[in-house]
């Protein structure tokens, strides 16, 4: 191989490794704000699921995103959540089928939302911002979970249609975990800090 291609080959791997670990993030700094969100929860409160490679709800909304991704956090709570479910005779019927919870995005200091993000009016609401210091960006919004997935399609199956009046998504002040947003700012100030 010849000494160009061979410094030519090295350099486009490294870019090609440099690209990747931009676009990944620092997943220590994100374990670090997990740590501290963890023990934020009040009592009552769980971490229920946690997914990779995600960004936060409503963020770059009818684009192809392909940049740097974090970590979804859902916080579940014990407040039960009814969904109403319309039946075929126009009657709704309300049905535990859900928990309280709080989806937190936990993302690396280079992710950003769309600049012109705000122009698309169907995007929906976007969740609230608590915390941008490096080396994390941390994002939160209030929600429902599901009790089972499963259990809730046969359930819709059976009906013409649902609304959640009762989820905290639609209604915050629903949530029980009144201080979400300065418990969860602290206690990551404080884990960054260490």
């Amino acid at each position: 191989m010849a000494k160009g291609s061979y410094f030519g080959l090295v350099l486009s791997l490294s870019a090609i490794l440099f690209a990747a670990s931009v676009l990944a993030g620092d997943t220590g700094q994100l374990d670090r704000a997990l740590n501290a969100v963890t023990n934020a929860l009040p009592a009552g409160w769980t971490l229920a699921q946690r997914k990779t490679n995600e960004i936060p709800y409503g963020h770059h909304w009818n684009e192809n995103y392909a940049g740097p991704k974090g970590v979804l956090v859902i916080a579940k709570g014990s407040r039960r959540v009814n969904a109403e479910f319309l039946d075929a005779k126009g009657q709704w019927h309300s049905i535990h089928v859900a928990t309280e919870a709080l989806k937190i995005w936990l993302m690396p200091s280079n992710y950003s939302n769309s600049t012109f993000g705000w122009l698309d009016f169907t995007r929906p609401d976007q969740p609230t911002v608590i915390i941008v210091k490096e080396p994390v960006k941390v994002y939160a919004e209030p929600s429902a979970v599901l009790i089972s997935e499963e259990d809730f399609q046969s359930i819709l199956s059976k009906f013409n249609g649902v609304r959640w009046p009762d989820s905290p998504g639609n209604k915050p002040e629903l949530l029980t975990w009144k201080d979400w947003q300065l418990k969860l700012r602290k206690a990551i100030e404080k884990e960054l800090a260490k």
